[in-house]
């Protein structure tokens, strides 16, 4: 029924999906139920909260965790009332753990924004002490580079956040995918892309609210307490629409909902007229789907790709598609609390577009999503996302699951690095649960067909193992010894035993990376996995937890569950 028309006329509106239903579901009821904590106001600045989060960060810091005394800090930030001297002792205390964590360029930024919002004068010597630490440490230090930061390799010129080495094509079945155009080596860094959509689900001092961009000077919002931004998305236009606007307490609910407000404000901006957008949508939605993209270097082309993503066959049963619809039905309705959006989609057809355009980016971000900086919640012990990112170039990477490459997230942008050696014509392989590659073939099938309806039949499914005496040969094999002892009884946990790790994973995947998939080469591959996304964490010990087991949308899932209950009731 998405994207159905009345009519075949040319003028015709789209069909109702709100009467899905036959009136069986009260969708103001699903919205009420929502939306209990609705009331709750996010534009509550409050010295003492303040307060309160610079005493906390200061216990942080006298324990020497530099990152949770950081977030204190912007989180002091946050709830201080503008023109208060709690901004500026923020600012210089936020100042000391960039010094700590050797970000001397945003320790200096830092300092110079305490001096501006007021800092003591009688607490100035301390300040310029740290100034004065900080470039004498400049002078010493060169400065590093974070795995994935950076391609590997010059970037495509129409595909920016592309290496160069790589290109898209169809694969021999006719869809799309990537494919090296020479041999790449373990550990190389071929897509860096922007996402095209982010949002922090909580922990709002922890990155900046538009790129999710971390160890940085995050500057808070003057109004509300849940958003803070880096240097470059200080002006965003999004942050004016949803300043205060919250759904529910509950930050799981919360997110499911905003982030799809948000992705709409964002493709509403894009445009001068809904008519505008109509148009965009209606051509990027009746394209061939596995048609070569020409560019990505542009938002609105990033949009189209977005447009097309593939949603869930799971997700076709009418009591999905009814639970689907009852969600768009209370993200409408927040947007049109906002005036502009009101007025802008006055017209009925524009609102029945817009019901159709907000079911369509729930359900293509609810599979192609990106969760990432999973947290325990500290209300019931589950493992909850700390912020999603979603982007296009993953739609392109194949699943299978002996993968070639691992997806993960860095400051806000979607990074896929190699994690087995490519050889060229080779397609970009990864798998879409990155915990799957240590199940059983029957688990592993299981779920990929439970939750996205399909069969894997990858040269491992297929039963492409390695012999007996090559898995002898890679047992004793030196780099894999030290594998596996330093997994037994680890000596050490510091950045320079990583390290050591990073390099006999990559030296034994150099060696045996492209030979059948075996034991021996999954849980390498499965160790370089977790390592690289340490690589990606910028202190482990600290209230930022890896997800330990396979896990599912943990942001949706709690929210279809209660849906899907208070409509099943209508049905059986």
């Amino acid at each position: 029924m998405l994207w159905k028309k009345e009519t075949s006329k040319n003028n015709a509106m789209y069909v109702d999906l709100y009467a899905l239903n036959g009136g069986r579901v009260n969708f103001n009821e699903v919205d009420s139920y929502v939306r209990r904590d609705e009331s709750s106001s996010t534009l509550n600045k409050n010295d003492a909260v303040s307060l309160q989060k610079r005493k906390q960060g200061n216990e942080y810091f006298s324990e020497g965790n530099w990152t949770d005394a950081m977030e204190m800090y912007s989180e002091s930030l946050c709830y201080a009332e503008n023109g208060s001297k709690n901004i500026s002792l923020a600012y210089a205390n936020r100042s000391a753990c960039f010094l700590k964590m050797k970000l001397y360029n945003e320790c200096l930024v830092d300092i110079e924004l305490a001096k501006k919002a007021g800092y003591p004068a009688d607490l100035m010597p301390n300040l310029d002490q740290r100034k004065e630490e900080c470039l004498e440490a400049i002078k010493k230090v060169a400065p590093s580079m974070k795995l994935g930061s950076e391609l590997s390799f010059e970037s495509d010129e129409h595909f920016p956040c592309m290496a160069n080495v790589l290109k898209i094509d169809q694969d021999a079945e006719g869809n799309l995918g990537i494919f090296a155009k020479k041999d790449i080596d373990v550990g190389q860094t071929i897509v860096v892309e922007k996402a095209f959509m982010t949002y922090l689900h909580t922990q709002y001092g922890s990155k900046c609210n538009i790129c999710l961009k971390d160890q940085t000077n995050l500057v808070a919002c003057k109004k509300c307490t849940v958003a803070m931004f880096c240097g470059e998305c200080q002006s965003n236009s999004l942050h004016e629409y949803e300043c205060g606007l919250r759904c529910s307490n509950d930050s799981q609910t919360n997110s499911v909902i905003m982030q799809t407000v948000r992705s709409c404000l964002l493709a509403i901006d894009m445009f001068s007229s809904v008519e505008d957008l109509m148009n965009f949508v209606e051509q990027a939605i009746k394209s061939d789907r596995n048609q070569i993209p020409t560019t990505l270097s542009g938002v609105k082309s990033q949009y189209a790709a977005f447009l097309k993503l593939p949603m869930n066959p799971a997700d076709q049963n009418l009591i999905d598609v009814i639970a689907s619809t009852a969600i768009a039905f209370t993200i409408q309705k927040i947007l049109l609390e906002i005036p502009k959006i009101n007025s802008t989609f006055k017209l009925k057809k524009y609102r029945r577009f817009l019901m159709h355009l907000i079911t369509h980016h729930y359900r293509a971000m609810k599979m192609n999503s990106l969760e990432s900086g999973w947290i325990v919640d500290e209300g019931n012990g589950e493992y909850v996302a700390l912020a999603s990112q979603t982007g296009v170039m993953k739609c392109y990477l194949k699943h299978s699951c002996a993968p070639n490459v691992v997806v993960t997230d860095l400051h806000g942008n979607i990074v896929i690095i190699t994690v087995r050696p490519v050889k060229k014509g080779q397609q970009i392989m990864h798998s879409i649960y990155t915990d799957l590659v240590k199940f059983p073939k029957d688990e592993r099938h299981r779920i990929l067909w439970n939750f996205c309806r399909m069969t894997c039949k990858c040269a491992r499914c297929e039963g492409d193992t390695a012999p007996f005496k090559l898995r002898k040969e890679m047992c004793s094999n030196p780099n894999f010894q030290y594998i596996v002892k330093q997994l037994i009884a680890p000596a050490r946990n510091d950045d320079e035993a990583k390290q050591k790790m990073m390099d006999n994973c990559k030296r034994f995947l150099r060696k045996y990376g492209l030979k059948p998939w075996c034991e021996e080469l999954g849980m390498v591959v499965q160790v370089y996995f977790e390592l690289i996304n340490h690589r990606q964490e910028y202190n482990q010990e600290n209230k930022h937890v890896e997800k330990k087991s396979f896990n599912m949308s943990l942001l949706t899932g709690l929210l279809i569950t209660l849906l899907l209950l208070a409509i099943s009731c209508y049905y059986f």
